[in-house]
């Protein structure tokens, strides 16, 4: 019997790296599907060039690199599991990017060192951290500067979200998954 672990793969979307594969092990990640990525990444467009991110559940790291691929200056990922941020390392390798940088990181604990930033990846793990609890973590930590949008990603049925001081600007719905695009007011 083979011990070999198979490898995921996810393409790009759009912008330089656009049809360029990432890889990553699969070992519970739930990649961004690409319809919701497009999706997404045309609403933050007019707005990314530029931005410096944070992939707060990075996971197989698709966000951080369609989000450098449309022009963002930099991403900070962040997974609490080792094997990501190596697989992560990787395709940044692979790909010749020099702008992500990797954390390993356990939520909800606090982030030293990181700043703050124009744009929040939050797409926790479905059924694990709801989006009101990510909503205050980012609140707690301070790592928003204000006008900053926030892209959340839930599993349709869940319940409520408690929205605080963030506006919610855009939301849809695609296979099986609610996804919203809010900004930061600092009320």
């Amino acid at each position: 019997m083979s011990t070999r672990q198979h490898a995921f793969k996810v393409r790009v979307n759009s912008g330089i790296l656009r049809g360029r594969q990432i890889t990553f092990s699969g070992s519970g990640v739930r990649p961004t599907k690409s319809i919701v990525r497009k999706t997404v990444f045309n609403w933050l467009r007019p707005m990314i060039r530029g931005a410096d991110c944070l992939d707060c559940f990075a996971g197989s790291g698709i966000l951080a690199f369609d989000a450098i691929s449309e022009g963002a200056k930099s991403v900070t990922c962040l997974d609490q599991d080792a094997r990501v941020i190596s697989d992560i390392q990787k395709n940044c390798e692979q790909l010749s990017v020099r702008n992500i940088r990797c954390f390993k990181h356990q939520y909800p604990m606090s982030i030293s060192g990181v700043g703050r930033y124009d744009i929040v990846f939050c797409d926790p793990p479905f059924g694990d951290i709801g989006v009101t609890q990510c909503l205050e973590w980012l609140l707690d930590i301070e790592c928003m500067r204000v006008g900053c949008l926030i892209y959340v990603e839930y599993p349709n049925g869940a319940p409520r979200v408690d929205w605080g001081p963030f506006k919610v600007l855009k939301s849809s719905r695609s296979a099986g998954v609610s996804f919203a695009l809010l900004v930061y007011q600092n009320i």
